[in-house]
This record gives structure tokens, C-alpha cells and sequence, in this order.
């Protein structure tokens, strides 16, 4: 089951968390992925590590959300999923 955290809004992001598969595995959709995508995607890998994940599949829409929105964002949306797993 997916867990997620954020809005559509301006400045914001979306995030999606399902605990499974083999990995992390970022999907990431915005219009600044040229620029940022790198980043955003960076952002996301330092969250899981310091949560200890492992395994998941986050989906992530972003609408220009900086840096710290988009790693709280995660831990929460994280945080969710390990609570629906337990």
C-alpha cells in the first residue's frame, strides 16, 4: 500500500512511498528535472539512508519545492509506510 505526503501545489511536492522491490527506486516528474532532477533525486536517497531504507519505490512530483520541503516530504510519506507495514 502506498503511503503519501505533499500537495500539487506551487512550491511543493508529492511524494509516494511503497515499501517493496529491490532497491530505491526514484521516479521523479517535474518540468525543472533538467536542472534540478539530479538534486531532487539526491535529496530523496539521503532521506532513505537515514532512515535505514533499503527497499522502496518513491514516486515524486515536484512544483519547485526546495531542498528541506522535499526531504520532510519524504520522511513523513515514509514514515506512513512503516506504519502500514507494521
Amino acid at each position: 500500500m502506498r503511503a503519501m505526503c505533499g500537495t500539487e501545489d506551487a512550491s511543493d511536492v508529492l511524494v509516494s512511498v511503497l515499501l517493496e522491490g529491490r532497491g530505491i527506486v526514484v521516479n521523479l516528474k517535474s518540468k525543472n528535472k533538467p536542472l534540478f532532477g539530479r538534486m531532487i533525486e539526491i535529496a530523496v536517497r539521503e532521506t532513505c539512508l537515514e532512515m535505514n531504507i533499503e527497499n522502496a519505490i518513491i514516486e515524486v512530483k515536484d512544483f519547485g519545492a526546495l531542498d528541506f520541503v522535499i526531504k520532510a516530504r519524504t520522511k513523513t510519506a515514509v514514515r506512513a509506510a512503516l506504519k502500514q507495514v507494521n
